[in-house]
């Protein structure tokens, strides 16, 4: 134990001690990876290293990578990419109510761009409705971007099955799917998931933060959304983050598809806090990566809860870390079907494999407690 709990892992993972040495090793081949002399063909040969152990993780070509400043950019090349691109044979796009901040608002800047964008609705467990999707789609559909996993639920999304709806309604539609929760924790194929772009993340692997990348089936389906450079056959222009890649590639080989243990770990936690009341699971056990637990307790204010927990050295989150500033309330669990109150005491629990049982258990003991506290003086 470090003296506290540390149970926020879909926001950020602590990085491993294998990428921090991959960054410091940039420290000593600091050369641009553009430049001809030893040093930067030193660091452009460490860079492509890197993206084959990313690529070879995903089961794909290294020369279909992109790396990025991050998932948020990864996300928003595949979106604005395809969209241009495709723009001269249908402006119809497709996403679901439940995707990422970086995903949701591209959309919604090709909303005022004169797009035909489709919000696809979810059932109450989080999971996509394919007869939604299926009426949604037509011949002018040129984008399907779906998530893999939900980063509020750790709802796995049945991709697989929304390409197959695709080459029966829209045939020529490009699948994107935001894979950032689910690398690393599930097995990510893009050719078994039939995806022709996936967007993954660094820091939530154990990498660091700042790198992202994007799997492209083909570069010639995409539009750059930078220009400036020729790096990265100018699909994305600019000097690479070589420290962050390297950690990158680092935290990309030591990760594992096997997610028993991220089960075990959400069904002991819910275990734990099974004798609470008034609480409330959110999203589907059945279909869950397991790295996340997100759980209302009706009648606090999920805030409170967090920094009563903060107190004690148990850190969770209320939601994505990534709008976990905004007032307005979760858009995954509002179009789950969440009530006012179950969206207000919303916390979500992640998991990472460092994680112990021993801390699940204490950490779930401290929940208890002060959900019990806060219901006394509320």
């Amino acid at each position: 134990m470090n003296g506290f709990i540390y149970l926020d892992n879909a926001a950020t993972t602590m990085p491993s001690s294998s990428a921090m040495e991959a960054m410091m090793k940039s420290g000593e081949f600091f050369g641009n990876p553009s430049s001809l002399h030893g040093l930067g063909l030193k660091a452009e040969k460490l860079v492509e290293e890197s993206r084959y152990a990313v690529a070879e993780k995903l089961n794909v070509k290294s020369e279909n990578m992109l790396f990025t400043s991050g998932g948020t950019e990864a996300n928003n090349t595949a979106v604005f990419g395809v969209a241009n691109a495709k723009k001269k044979t249908g402006t119809r796009v497709i996403t679901t109510k439940i995707e990422h901040p970086s995903v949701l608002q591209a959309f919604k800047k090709l909303e005022t761009d004169g797009f035909d964008v489709r919000y696809i609705d979810v059932t109450p467990d989080g999971i996509i409705d394919l007869d939604s999707l299926y009426n949604e789609l037509n011949e002018q559909t040129t984008l399907v971007s779906v998530m893999h996993v939900n980063n509020e639920t750790g709802v796995i999304q049945p991709v697989e099955q929304v390409k197959e709806i695709m080459k029966d309604r829209a045939p020529n539609a490009l699948l994107h799917s935001d894979c950032v929760q689910s690398f690393g924790k599930i097995d990510v194929n893009p050719k078994k998931m039939g995806a022709d772009l996936v967007t993954v993340s660094a820091h939530k692997i154990r990498g660091c933060k700042g790198t992202g990348a994007l799997y492209v089936s083909d570069m010639r389906m995409i539009r750059p959304t930078l220009y400036g450079g020729e790096q990265q056959k100018e699909m994305r222009p600019g000097t690479e983050n070589v420290g962050g890649i390297l950690a990158f590639g680092a935290a990309a080989k030591e990760i594992d598809t096997d997610n028993s243990y991220f089960i075990t770990l959400r069904n002991t936690m819910k275990e734990c806090l099974s004798d609470v009341p008034n609480i409330k699971i959110n999203g589907s056990d059945e279909f869950n990566s397991g790295s996340i637990l997100n759980i209302s307790f009706l009648g606090i204010k999920a805030e409170i809860l967090l920094h009563a927990l903060e107190a004690k050295g148990v850190y969770v989150s209320t939601g994505s870390a990534c709008s976990s500033h905004k007032p307005q309330p979760s858009p995954v669990l509002t179009a789950m079907g969440c009530s006012k109150k179950e969206i207000e005491g919303a916390i979500r629990i992640s998991f990472d494999r460092r994680t112990t049982l021993d801390e699940i258990r204490i950490a779930a003991q401290i929940i208890a407690e002060e959900a019990a506290s806060i219901r006394r003086y509320m």
